[in-house]
């Protein structure tokens, strides 16, 4: 149960809700200013020491921006913005948030108080805005009275940072903001992990113990148990994958990380020699096990456990503890297993193998492997090389690695890494995207420059929308509508923000322009010029 503290002196609704914010821990908001909202961008002014207040150029980018913030740093990430389109301009970002289970915190205005739900058509009116954001958040809610302002901040928070994170949405009327409040400020209480059930885990490491050829898949949800999960790997010599949003968990470089699930069948042998699969955070789809896998089932979402298979054993928890209560568990029942990565190595080699064999997009992710250093954060966008960083990039580090889960997201990328950046503005952090998706939300190189937030954007530029154009190549006849593309020159065009930029043609000149402009640290922009690809290398 949380605990107020003493009562404040009487001051705005807006600045109620900033003095939450700090309460909560929140460093960075980003936003775009508003009618709707000056009275708390007030109350941000005057908080400027202890809240940064970034302005982006486009309200999706408030939403990816924290997303990545999110992500990297593992505490929610807050946005501002104007109700009505600003809602509906974020909610692409709001959607991946929620589709990759990240605590991105929105706070949006309202139009006046008495007007809402009256039709009046006043600015940025939408009948019931919290219809267009529950399907993509966990906790939505209106506030119009001042002195509930701090314990609805902190129930976002609270739903936020319990079991499984995901999107919170709050929504205030300008009136609702400027009326004096004392209402007093809500001391957060760390939400208390759920642990599993402890004859279940004593269940499941016995089967682990047992198994012959254990498999850990780890996905998004096991980030948070990184530092006990490898040592429980280790403990069992269990071969490793990933998911997508699970890349970095285990460390890619290890002989164990064989491969990342995704749209192909090259881990299956591995996936088929297994007898004994502990899942960790991820929702299992696409996986492809069978009758004769025993599966145990970490999750701290039980509506996630069985959704795509039946587990043996059902662990319902928080990741970090949960394997670490089963770590425990396996000690005190099994030795530590003799080294199998002569065994791994020769697997890994296969997988390998078979995506160099996919497709040139194989030498570019080589390349960009050999130019990146080991502690960079990757935003991966919806692109042909993307999908290959996703199956032959490894990620040495949790919370590295972003990508837009099942949503599927073209053109969040760049904006992802941006708040990736503020997370961790002492590692170098790089988007991976097409022409296509770069032109979605190339407008915030205004606000890297603006903001000075050194990151680089690697563009593979085929003049196209190449996946879709692929598509149209291979199964309808050549016959090609609205997947080419005329681009502007991408190099003035970075430039003309105040970006370092280049144009390279080769593997070779993208691998010394990732170190290069890595070292510049200021916003930068590589350019890969490319040939359409000729397969997207699933």
């Amino acid at each position: 149960m949380t605990t107020q503290s003493d009562a404040v002196s009487t001051r705005l609704g807006g600045s109620a809700v900033v003095e939450q914010l700090v309460r909560e821990g929140v460093e960075v908001v980003f936003g775009i200013p508003g009618v709707q909202l000056m009275h708390i961008l007030d109350s941000l002014h005057h908080g400027a020491d202890k809240i940064r207040y970034i302005t982006v150029r486009h309200e999706q980018a408030t939403a990816f921006m924290a997303d990545g913030y999110a992500r990297v740093s593992g505490r929610p990430g807050t946005t501002l913005i104007v109700p009505g389109p600003g809602v509906y301009n974020a909610g692409s970002g709001l959607a991946t948030a929620y589709a990759a289970s990240s605590p991105v915190f929105q706070i949006s205005g309202q139009i006046n108080r008495d007007a809402i739900g009256q039709g009046h058509s006043l600015p940025h009116e939408v009948h019931d805005q919290l219809d267009v954001v529950r399907p993509i958040t966990k906790h939505a809610e209106r506030i119009t009275d001042a002195d509930q302002l701090p314990g609805a901040v902190r129930r976002a928070f609270a739903a936020m940072t319990s079991g499984r994170p995901r999107p919170a949405h709050l929504e205030i009327p300008p009136e609702t903001m400027g009326e004096p409040t004392g209402a007093p400020l809500i001391d957060p209480v760390a939400p208390e992990p759920r642990r599993p059930d402890p004859e279940l885990v004593a269940q499941a490491a016995l089967l682990l113990a047992e198994a012959d050829h254990p498999l850990l898949v780890v996905g998004g949800g096991a980030h948070g148990a990184a530092h006990v999960l490898r040592e429980l790997q280790h403990h069992l010599q269990a071969a490793t994958i990933s998911t997508r949003e699970g890349k970095g968990v285990i460390d890619g470089r290890d002989p164990a990380a064989i491969g990342t699930l995704f749209v192909h069948q090259r881990l299956a042998p591995v996936i088929a020699d297994a007898d004994v699969v502990l899942a960790v955070g991820t929702r299992l789809q696409g996986v492809g096990l069978g009758d004769r896998h025993r599966l145990i089932h970490l999750d701290v979402d039980p509506a996630e456990i069985g959704r795509f298979t039946s587990p043996e054993v059902p662990l319902v928890g928080d990741a970090e503890v949960g394997a670490a209560d089963l770590l425990d568990a396996l000690r005190q029942c099994s030795d530590p297993r003799a080294d199998r990565s002569a065994e791994w190595r020769e697997a890994r080699q296969q997988v390998d193998t078979a995506h160099r064999a996919a497709g040139p997009q194989a030498a570019i992710v080589e390349a960009l492997r050999d130019g990146l250093p080991v502690d960079a954060i990757l935003a991966v966008d919806a692109t042909m090389v993307g999908y290959m960083c996703h199956m032959y990039l490894p990620i040495a580090r949790p919370r590295s690695y972003l990508t837009s889960s099942y949503m599927g997201t073209l053109g969040f990328a760049m904006n992802m890494a941006l708040g990736a950046k503020v997370a961790a503005p002492e590692r170098p952090v790089v988007s991976i995207n097409g022409d296509g998706g770069f032109l979605f939300a190339s407008n915030e190189l205004a606000t890297a420059i603006q903001c000075d937030i050194p990151t680089v954007h690697i563009v593979v530029n085929d003049n196209g929308y190449g996946n879709t154009r692929l598509d149209q190549e291979l199964n309808y006849g050549g016959r090609l509508l609205g997947t080419e593309l005329h681009n502007p020159d991408l190099v003035k065009y970075a430039e003309s923000f105040g970006c370092a930029a280049t144009r390279v043609v080769d593997n070779d000149g993208l691998r010394s322009a990732v170190r290069e402009m890595i070292a510049e640290d200021r916003p930068a922009v590589v350019e890969l010029v490319i040939d359409p690809l000729p397969t997207n290398g699933f």
